[in-house]
Order: structure tokens, then sequence, then C-alpha cells
């Protein structure tokens, strides 16, 4: 899969893990505390949109915004819609994949920022499903490409800034989606 078909998968994913969320489970607590599903939806959104302002110069949200997780009031699928149409906008720009960025982790060609929206937003689809008691699992086909982001973001600079946990053990009996989300630094729990 390309980047581009790669992020759009996680997208999709991310949308999807937010239609099965009803309207009490906006107050259920997740497994990245201390947020609420409403919360860690909200940071999931928010990042996609700092990495937007990256790629476009403009600050549509301040990384504090993002890393306190402000929550959306409101129906966040109509919120999701909108930002998902604007990442997908700026990602499918002319040359956005060849120009460097200026990002948090400094200049880089976005054919590697691009790793970094993607990555959050399959996890962050996992968080959500699996905070509200929803199964997933990722398809085969993007396994591969988010096994080769984690490994290239997953780093000691990146944990560092608390963007990912250290990695942890999975069950013996984890599905490939379970060790990927343990190599991110999710705790694997089983109802």
């Amino acid at each position: 899969m390309s980047p581009i078909e790669t992020l759009e998968a996680g997208l999709g994913q991310f949308r999807a893990a937010i239609t099965n969320v009803d309207d009490v489970g906006w107050d259920t607590p997740t497994n990245c505390e201390p947020w609420s599903a409403r919360q860690l939806a909200s940071h999931a959104l928010n990042s996609q949109l700092l990495w937007v302002g990256v790629l476009t110069g403009r600050e549509l949200v301040s990384i504090g915004a993002v890393m306190k997780a402000e929550p959306f009031e409101g129906d966040l699928m109509v919120k999701a819609d909108e930002v998902i149409a604007i990442a997908r906008e700026a990602w499918h720009a002319d040359g956005v994949l060849e120009a460097i960025h200026q990002t948090p982790f400094g200049e880089l060609p976005g054919s590697v920022a691009i790793n970094f929206p993607t990555i959050d937003s399959f996890a962050h689809s996992w968080d959500l499903s699996s905070s509200v008691g929803e199964g997933l699992d990722f398809a085969d086909e993007v396994l591969p490409a988010l096994e080769a982001i984690i490994a290239m973001a997953s780093n000691e600079a990146t944990r560092s800034m608390g963007l990912f946990a250290e990695p942890t053990d999975p069950p013996l009996d984890a599905n490939a989606t379970e060790r990927l989300m343990a190599s991110a630094g999710r705790t694997i729990r089983r109802a």
C-alpha cells in the first residue's frame, strides 16, 4: 500500500470506530488515561489537524490542545467528517509528499511525516474501539505498512515526547493487531 492509501485506510478505520460509540459510550474511560472516549476521539481529530497545519504552515490547533485532549462538544461524527475531509485534501495536494516540512521532529519530507497521522489514526481507532468494548482487527493488507511505520516512529525520541510508550508484552494468544498495538506501547486487556 502507498503511504496515502495507508493513511486513507486509517482515517476510514477511525471514522468507523467513532460510529460504533453510542451517546453513553462517550463518557467511558479509555486505555489512554485519564481521557474519556470523547477526549480520546477529540485528541485524535486534533492530531490530524495539527499535521494539516504542518503541511500548510497554518496553525489550525495548538499542540497543547492536542495533548490536553480538549473535548469537542456535540456530534463527533460531524466533526470527524469535517476533519477527515480537511486531512484528505491536505495530503492529496500536489507535491506534499515530496516537500520538506517543519515538524515537531525537525524537517521531514512529507513521505515520512505522513507516517505520524497514519499511525495515530490506526492506534486511536484501536484505543477507542477496545475502550468501549468493541473488537477491532486491522485488515491484513495494512499490517505490513503499520509494522514498518511503528518500527520507524516508535523510538526513544518519540517515547520521551510521550507519543509512544515502551512496547508491552502481548498475551501468548494475541492476534496480529494486538501484537502490533503492544509494539506501539498498548497494554492488551481482555474482558
